[in-house]
């Protein structure tokens, strides 16, 4: 495996790592704010808001141990997933000084990228 392409991997794990574990343990209140404005029951939002955390790291084991194409798509699956949720429901992220939906386009490119290439990544 080519050292620049593993470095791409292991950057898209440490996000998908740092993603999963970051909200739980320093934005709970926060994200469970953001989740209560898409009007769901106040009792499934912790479950809610701990499985998407869950998957992400997932995601990032899958990454750094075994890499698979098929993981790739489903990655950028995920990512046009919670980018739409959060587009339509959260619509202020368009305009955040920080940008973060529109950090999510070099992320779709990466997982797209790597997905097509698959003879390192069967």
């Amino acid at each position: 495996m080519k050292a620049s392409r593993r470095m791409v991997e292991l950057s898209l794990a440490a996000l998908w790592l740092w993603s999963g574990v970051q909200p739980p343990l320093m934005a709970w209140d926060e994200s469970i704010a953001m989740l209560a404005r898409l009007g769901l029951p106040q009792a499934a939002l912790g479950p809610l808001f701990l499985a998407p955390c869950a998957l992400d790291v997932s995601f990032a084991a899958w990454i750094a141990w075994r890499p698979r194409a098929w993981a790739w798509r489903l990655q950028a699956l995920v990512v046009l997933f919670y980018s739409a949720v959060v587009a339509v429901a959260l619509p202020e992220n368009w305009l955040h000084p920080f940008a973060p939906l529109v950090k999510n386009l070099p992320i779709l490119a990466m997982l797209l990228w790597l997905g097509a290439n698959r003879e390192e990544t069967q």
